[in-house]
């Protein structure tokens, strides 16, 4: 890896990532040991099922998503219903584990194009109800994906709260 790329990386990792998220085979047991495990809040949950870009190609996938905070992180829960993606993927490669960081960026699209220029391409992205996200592929570096999340509306924020306002964050 190229000290460019590392840079890279890290810049956007840094004071941006405020979501850990795992793929799961069972998303109700799932929750249960991320509470007992993490400490997490309560879960919210929902469905999502949509068209992706995925490697190049419009595919269908649905997710059962749990969303939930320990400390000033959102861990997010996913559990593949059905469909293509890089969450089936990964269930089948690697099964249940950690999946990716999330980052909010204010414009995604500056994102891609500097994900893409450091050699880590965008593996699968849509937008849902006005906020766009994308899988970057630093799998090989990280071990993990990087996912980055335009939320211009702040949906991400409204519908559920992350940050804990006692540890210096705001709600």
């Amino acid at each position: 890896m190229t000290e460019e790329r590392l840079d890279w990386l890290l810049g956007q990792l840094g004071a941006r990532v405020f979501q850990q998220a795992w793929i799961v085979e069972h998303l109700l047991v799932a929750e249960d040991a991320m509470r007992s495990a993490l400490g997490c809040s309560e879960f919210v949950n929902f469905e999502m099922d949509q068209e992706w870009t995925y490697r190049g190609r419009q595919v269908p996938c649905a997710l059962s998503l749990g969303f939930a905070r320990s400390g000033n992180v959102q861990i997010e829960l996913m559990q593949p219903l059905r469909g293509e993606g890089v969450h089936v993927e990964f269930m089948r490669k690697y099964g249940a584990g950690p999946h990716h960081l999330g980052c909010v960026v204010d414009d995604i699209n500056p994102g891609i194009a500097e994900a893409e220029r450091c050699g880590f391409p965008v593996v699968m992205s849509t937008v849902f109800q006005g906020v766009s996200f994308c899988y970057v592929d630093t799998f090989e570096a990280l071990g993990v994906y990087v996912e980055l999340i335009e939320d211009p509306n702040g949906l991400m924020e409204n519908f559920m709260p992350w940050r804990d306002p006692t540890q210096g964050g705001t709600t």
